[in-house]
């Protein structure tokens, strides 16, 4: 199982240090950015399989990072976690939805569920470029054996033409065959 690449991104360093300690043992990719910019840095280098965005930065919020990470073409349907150490009332939670997020964790962190809903979103990341693997396989496959049936297509119709070609031809001989005979006849029972 290759390691899938997961983005953690909060302006404080001891958070950025206890995700990565939570997550360290489900063996993937973890990449720190402590701002936004950080991590666009990240995202435009980097193929990225779960995002984790802290929802109070101070030179942007999460739910304006996460707004921005939704305009890119390749980030529209990436997971994006938020994580917040604030109690968010339902309309902020709403908000972060709206925007993009695909759930919350609250501060203090329960280690197990924070893996929990990073290993699901990073299976289903995997599986999905498994998918798009395969079909981009069955669509090869499909383009050849479509190209060995028009070739194939095309030696049947040249093989039927020239088998009409030899009946018209045989038909004409006969046909030709048959006249002279009944002319030889004709002939011959006149000459009588």
């Amino acid at each position: 199982m290759n390691p899938v690449n997961i983005l953690l991104v909060d302006d404080q360093p001891a958070k950025l240090l206890s995700y990565e300690v939570i997550l360290e043992e489900l063996e993937e990719n973890l990449i720190k950015a402590q701002s936004a910019r950080e991590a666009f840095e990240h995202l435009l280098r980097t193929e990225i399989a779960v995002i984790l965005v802290d929802v109070c930065m101070p030179e942007q919020d999460g739910f304006e990072l996460v707004s921005m990470i939704r305009q890119h073409p390749r980030y529209q349907n990436t997971p994006i976690i938020f994580v917040s150490a604030v109690m968010l009332a339902e309309p902020d939670r709403l908000r972060g939805y709206a925007v993009g997020a695909v759930d919350y964790v609250s501060v203090p962190i329960v280690p197990e569920v924070l893996r929990a809903k990073v290993r699901v979103f990073a299976d289903l990341y995997r599986k999905t470029r498994e998918l798009e693997r395969l079909n981009a396989d069955l669509e090869a496959r499909v383009r050849q054996r479509t190209a060995e049936l028009e070739t194939s297509a095309a030696q049947l119709r040249e093989l039927n033409e020239d088998l009409e070609h030899r009946i018209d031809q045989r038909t004409r001989e006969r046909e030709e065959a048959l006249a002279q005979l009944f002319k030889r006849r004709s002939s011959t029972r006149s000459a009588t």
